[in-house]
Formats: C-alpha cells, sequence, structure tokens
C-alpha cells in the first residue's frame, strides 16, 4: 500500500514536470517568435529616449533632432516618390519571374497572395501617414 502511494505521488510529480517544461519552453518559442510589430513612431519615441538618455541631449537639441528626423523622414518619402517606377517595375518583373515556374493551378493562389500582399502594404502606408498626421497636430497645436 505505501508502495503504490510512492509511486501514484512520484508519477503525478514527474507529470507536473513535465508539464511545466513543456508550457516553460511552449512560452520562449513563442516569445522568440513573435513578430514585433512596432510603427516608425516607436522607433522615433525609442530613439528619441536613447538620445536623451545615452547621449545627455538638451531640449534644444532634442528640438533640432527632431527637425532633423522630420527632414530625413521626408527626403525618403520624396526619394521612394522618385524611384517609385523603377520600383513597380522590379516587383512586376518579379511577379511575372514568379508566375512562370507556378503552375496553372498554382497561379490563382499566387495572385490571391500577392494581393493581400499590397492591400498590407496600403494599410500600412495609410497608418503611416495617419500617424505622421497625429504627431504634426500634437507639436504644432491648433489657434
Amino acid at each position: 500500500m505505501r508502495h503504490s502511494k510512492l509511486v501514484a505521488g512520484l508519477s503525478a510529480f514527474l507529470l507536473f514536470s513535465c508539464g511545466s517544461v513543456v508550457g516553460i519552453a511552449g512560452y520562449r518559442y513563442y516569445e522568440h517568435t513573435t513578430v514585433s510589430a512596432k510603427t516608425s513612431d516607436d522607433w522615433r519615441v525609442q530613439y528619441m529616449e536613447e538620445m536623451r538618455s545615452r547621449a545627455k541631449l538638451t531640449n534644444r537639441q532634442l528640438q533640432m533632432l527632431n527637425v532633423i528626423l522630420d527632414q530625413t523622414k521626408q527626403d525618403m518619402r520624396d526619394m521612394k516618390e522618385r524611384h517609385k517606377p523603377e520600383i513597380l517595375e522590379i516587383k512586376q518583373n518579379q511577379i511575372a519571374r514568379v508566375k512562370s515556374i507556378l503552375t496553372a493551378e498554382q497561379i490563382p493562389a499566387y495572385e490571391k497572395l500577392v494581393a493581400e500582399r499590397e492591400e498590407r502594404q496600403k494599410e500600412q502606408d495609410d497608418r503611416d501617414r495617419q500617424e505622421e498626421l497625429k504627431r504634426k497636430q500634437a507639436i504644432v497645436p491648433n489657434d
């Protein structure tokens, strides 16, 4: 009787331990595989905070850094607009080349995938514009 209680207790402990190990391993796997979808504003806040704390920027320097970041963002946006036709041509070339290796049955699924990716990119661009507008409105109050 005493032996069977000991075996039952050890079995329960072993089962609990295995469950804990699997849970911890699963949690760690999940944490390492999740995507951190930070926005450009999240990056900016983090960058500004690092510059303030680590580089010891003054408030005046932080304001100047903000202007620099705004101008850089605008320069990048302008450059993307200038090169948009070239970028679109490269994308279309890629799509055509990928389609050339697909079977007739695979092409509709691929076209759907491309359309979904383009929609997600459009949504991201819209979110970026909204965030930029909110940030500008927060900096320059309406009178």
